[in-house]
């Protein structure tokens, strides 16, 4: 098996299972005597493989929303499944064995450690719990899957942009996640960086069936997903 093989074999998962359900979700934060209302009653279901896009202006609640499917932050009420797993209620011990199993995260600002080589930051989540093989070998076949396999040796200021976030996106896939959820990926690229990060997702998405959640307020990359999820004042406006 080649590289690329091995590096794009998707999660087994049930037909039946959503890579992200959720239910019913509520997050209101204490202001003053009063509560203010974040998110009110999000309900929505990505099945595994899909490209979809959440979007919305600041604060359509988008960005609250993202932290609670990436088990970073707890809804007041309602559920979350990833892969079928419920996180909801987890202690955070528990949610980090599941971040670090089952979700990729990207940032607008990259997050790569200044300090390691591109292959290093890919390593870095296979340094937690237990995944098969070699994190080196892992690495490797990453950074060849997202055109870097020449850049192994070189750190984060020796990268441009888009390759910078190319790295961002092999390290996310690392641990062969579920899903991979996305932050703005393109918001720190020029337009053409900006066109062929999305494109390698894309291309991505084809050859290894991982499901990728985009949150952006971009109208172009929300186009170039499978449908787009829009937020205004915390609902689901509009799924298309």
């Amino acid at each position: 098996m080649d590289a690329t093989q091995s590096a794009s074999q998707p999660l087994a998962a049930p037909e039946t299972t959503a890579a992200l359900e959720a239910i019913d979700i509520r997050k209101s934060l204490p202001m003053g005597r009063q509560r203010i209302d974040i998110l009110n009653g999000i309900t929505l279901r990505i099945n595994h493989g899909e490209l979809v896009a959440v979007v919305g202006p600041s604060g359509s609640g988008k960005s609250t929303l993202l932290g609670i499917i990436a088990g970073l932050d707890n809804p007041t009420s309602g559920r979350v499944l990833i892969d079928g797993i419920d996180i909801t209620r987890m202690s955070e011990s528990q949610l980090a064995k599941v971040r670090n199993a089952k979700i990729g995260m990207v940032y607008q600002a990259f997050n790569l450690i200044p300090l390691l080589t591109a292959q290093e930051n890919v390593e870095a989540p296979l340094q937690v719990g237990k995944h098969p093989g070699r994190p080196s070998d892992r690495a490797k076949e990453l950074l060849e899957l997202v055109g870097l396999g020449h850049r192994l040796k070189n750190r984060p200021n020796q990268l441009s942009g888009g390759e910078q976030q190319r790295v961002a996106v092999a390290r996310a896939l690392a641990a062969d996640p579920a899903i991979v959820i996305m932050d703005e990926p393109t918001g720190n690229l020029d337009q053409r960086n900006g066109e062929n990060v999305l494109q390698m997702v894309r291309d991505l998405r084809a050859r290894t069936g991982k499901t990728f959640i985009i949150a952006t307020h971009d109208p172009k990359v929300a186009a170039a997903c499978d449908r787009a999820i829009h937020m205004v004042d915390g609902r689901i406006a509009e799924e298309g």
